[in-house]
């Protein structure tokens, strides 16, 4: 939820040389052809990740079992790529990319989505377990051995990763030093792949050579480039040559969930001609999916449908001038959770980098819903053209990526409430966004993506403290906007402190009855539609300050020190002069949601039962 008007008058945003580094933003995604070449060997590796007492980086793994099989290669920084083959559902086989995080864990999918993989390399990097699945459906776990037997012969000066795009045709490649190679390959429809080895002269085949081509090296222009011809594909002769570049990974890539379908759908060229002003750089990759919509609500776009941007620098504020990578066409539904988790893991794939960023654009409703037909719910990324949007539990299944994000941004109404971030805990270390309903311009973008350019090596928290920063700067001190980064790690805590709070309240709710009344009453709320939001703090420094039980108040001054220490900036604006970073729901008992009793939060606290058995 953010306002849908102006800020001047705001309404709630609601529910084989030597070859330089370079960067590439082309994506494989929706090509005729995608190639995914890793060169695999038993190298011992090098750089950070892996996560484990022997680094996984530079290391390829293997596994066979009948007519099943994966093939993985993992470069120097980390990068893999994966390729899997089941008889039943992929016979002749799928893969894709992704990056190892620190504890040796990994997770990528096909370009289609169908074919997902799960898993970790040991701690001596000699084993990489885990499970192939099928639209999410376990096909079959392995264990992929240490790759051996081949002598290193390919020059070490191509090690790296690549990416490149010839046409309709589109390949990535993982280079090591260690003369093996695995392809994942798409031509026209025909998928095909498996182990391979390099000799000293670029030339690639599988061991039972249904599978050969060619490296070379070339250039284009001043950039240095191998180029992979690919002659014999599943036993068939093919010739396919694609140009690849070496990507590097960036320090953060930053992807945005623009859902402009809905009456915010004028805000969306705002926002995007913002962060056009700063654009993406080698250290910073800016992806935005980005949906409007023909609906009664949506106003008059001059395109609908589902688009993917790699954001690059312009001046013109007036028009989108950056790549546009991927048309998704008239079909995406932004308020499906599985399209959410598909452009992160898209974007992780096709944009590499240290850490992670998600901003979630749209109206949100704190833990409850928007529509009138699903009152009782809660979400956020509401799709009038679809009617549908993501509800809070829903969160963790979309962020449930490997590796996962390093923060989550809401650019949306009423989402900084301890429900929605306790849901969400496990899936991100910081989440920024606002207890009240913003403007219906949302983040001014272009202020923090230039404080993140201009230091690429800042943390989540100290990115989070410059959009809190930044977006109190731009509206002003007077108005009735709240900012907050939270730390996720101290929302265990923060918990276990509301729920003795509970319990405190819950033993004085006779004798105290009218004070605790009064606190729910008075305390700090957010816009009048959903009033029932307080916030934390202020409730409990109203029932500390208005009751005379000491474990009472005990219990209150802990939930204060507790959000304190949860806090990692916040920032209020006059007209919410009590705000402190953090809601929580609290209604009149008579109005109370049973389904509030699905949320983590309420599993695992007595505040539901507070608020049931609370005085009217």
């Amino acid at each position: 939820m953010r306002h849908n008007l102006p800020r001047i008058n705001p309404i709630a945003r609601l529910p084989f040389g030597q070859f330089p580094t370079v960067r590439s933003a082309a994506s494989a995604a929706g090509a005729g052809i995608i190639l995914c070449v890793v060169l695999l060997g038993c190298g011992g590796g090098g750089g950070g990740g892996g996560g484990a007492s022997v680094s996984p980086n530079g290391r390829s793994f293997a596994f066979t079992s009948g007519t099943q099989a994966v093939d993985i290669s993992i470069d120097s920084n980390g990068r893999f790529t994966i390729f899997g083959k089941d008889p039943a559902n992929a016979p002749t086989g799928a893969g894709g990319q992704g990056t190892i995080a620190s504890d040796g864990k990994f997770f990528t999918q096909s370009s289609d989505g169908s074919l997902q993989f799960t898993g970790q390399v040991s701690s001596d990097a000699t084993t990489a377990t885990g499970f192939v699945q099928h639209n999410g459906a376990n096909l079959f776990p392995f264990t992929a051995s240490l790759a051996t037997g081949s002598t290193p012969t390919a020059p070490a000066n191509v090690t790296g990763t690549y990416t490149g795009t010839s046409g309709t045709n589109s390949a990535l490649l993982t280079i090591d030093a260690s003369s093996h190679a695995t392809l994942v390959a798409n031509l026209n429809g025909t998928q095909g792949g498996g182990l391979l080895n390099l000799t000293a002269n670029g030339a690639v085949a599988s061991a039972d050579g249904s599978v050969t081509g060619q490296l070379t090296q070339g250039a284009n222009g001043s950039q240095p480039v191998l180029n992979l011809q690919l002659t014999k594909l599943n036993g068939a002769a093919v010739n396919v040559t694609i140009t690849l570049t070496r990507t590097t990974r960036a320090k953060w890539s930053f992807l945005v969930y623009l859902n402009g379908a809905n009456d915010l759908q004028t805000f969306g060229p705002l926002n995007f001609n913002q962060m056009e002003k700063v654009g993406s750089t080698t250290d910073v990759n800016i992806v935005v999916q980005w949906k409007q919509a023909s609906c009664s609500s949506c106003g008059s776009p001059d395109w609908t449908g589902t688009r993917r941007y790699f954001v690059t620098k312009d001046s013109d504020v007036s028009a989108v001038h950056s790549t546009l990578v991927q048309d998704m066409g008239q079909s995406i539904d932004m308020g499906d959770w599985h399209q959410l988790r598909n452009f992160i893991i898209w974007g992780q794939q096709n944009y590499p980098a240290d850490h992670y960023a998600l901003v979630i654009w749209n109206h949100g409703a704190g833990w409850r819903g928007r529509s009138a037909g699903r009152a009782a719910t809660r979400g956020v990324s509401f799709d009038d053209a679809t009617g549908n949007y993501i509800q809070t539990w829903e969160l963790p299944q979309a962020l449930g990526v490997t590796p996962k994000m390093d923060t989550v941004i809401f650019d949306a109404s009423l989402m900084q409430m301890l429900e929605v971030d306790y849901e969400i805990k496990d899936s991100t270390g910081v989440v920024t966004g606002s207890e009240e309903s913003p403007p219906g311009e949302g983040y001014v973008y272009d202020t923090f993506l230039s404080d993140l350019v201009a230091n690429p090596n800042m943390s989540a928290a100290q990115l989070g403290t410059q959009i809190v920063n930044r977006t109190l700067e731009a509206y002003g001190s007077q108005g009735n906007n709240t900012q907050s980064a939270v730390d996720t790690s101290k929302l265990a805590n923060l918990t276990s402190a509301v729920d003795a709070f509970a319990g405190a309240l819950l033993a004085h709710r006779s004798d105290s009855a009218t004070a605790l009344a009064n606190a729910r009453i008075n305390a700090e709320h957010m816009t009048s539609s959903y009033a029932y939001y307080k916030d934390l703090w202020d409730y409990a420094e109203l029932v500390r300050t208005t009751t005379t039980a000491a474990d009472l108040q005990s219990a209150a001054s802990n939930v204060e020190t507790a959000i304190s220490g949860a806090l990692i900036a916040e920032k209020h604006g006059a007209l919410h002069a009590r705000s402190h970073g953090l809601t929580i729901y609290v209604p009149d008992p008579l109005t109370y949601l049973s389904t509030y009793g699905n949320l983590a939060f309420a599993r695992n606290s007595r505040w539901p039962q507070w608020l049931q058995q609370q005085a009217q």
